[in-house]
């Protein structure tokens, strides 16, 4: 998640920008710039939502990876029984099951990231019957997600 900070910054910084503009289209009764600003907002919430998950999804997939390394390079088969298989190797694997890989199933936080994945893939594919929610949360929910896959 190298990126995460950098683009919860960007996004602070849109945001301060959007409700200047927003303050400035109200106090001179502009409603039709108001009705712009925001579905703006809605928008760039969003792109950032896709932006930030993405970086959750590249922390999954790097963890998975060293757990795959690790097991495989483990000469007790027992250890590595079933991550040698081809299946698991490369990059087609789908998110689901790296994820299952690096995080308990039976927990709440899988759960809570499966949900986040389907509102990130309705987003990524111009979805927008779904609300996003906070981004604030979102990030917070992502900081303790890559807690939950670090134990």
């Amino acid at each position: 998640m190298r990126q995460l900070a950098r683009i919860k910054a960007g996004y602070d910084w849109l945001v301060q920008m959007h409700e200047a503009a927003l303050a400035a289209a109200e106090a001179a009764g502009d409603q039709p710039a108001v009705i712009r600003l925001e579905n703006v907002r809605d928008v760039m919430d969003r792109g950032i939502f896709v932006l930030l998950f993405g970086q959750f999804e590249q922390h999954v997939t790097e963890t998975f990876e060293t757990a795959r390394e690790r097991r495989v390079a483990n000469s007790d088969w027992r250890a590595r029984r079933g991550w040698d298989v081809p299946a698991l190797a490369g990059r087609r694997l789908p998110f689901e099951t790296r994820l299952a890989l690096v995080l308990d199933r039976r927990q709440p936080t899988y759960g809570a990231v499966l949900r986040a994945y389907a509102l990130r893939n309705h987003l990524a594919h111009g979805g927008t019957s779904e609300p996003v929610g906070s981004i604030e949360q979102l990030v917070a929910d992502l900081n303790a997600w890559q807690a939950a896959l670090e134990h």
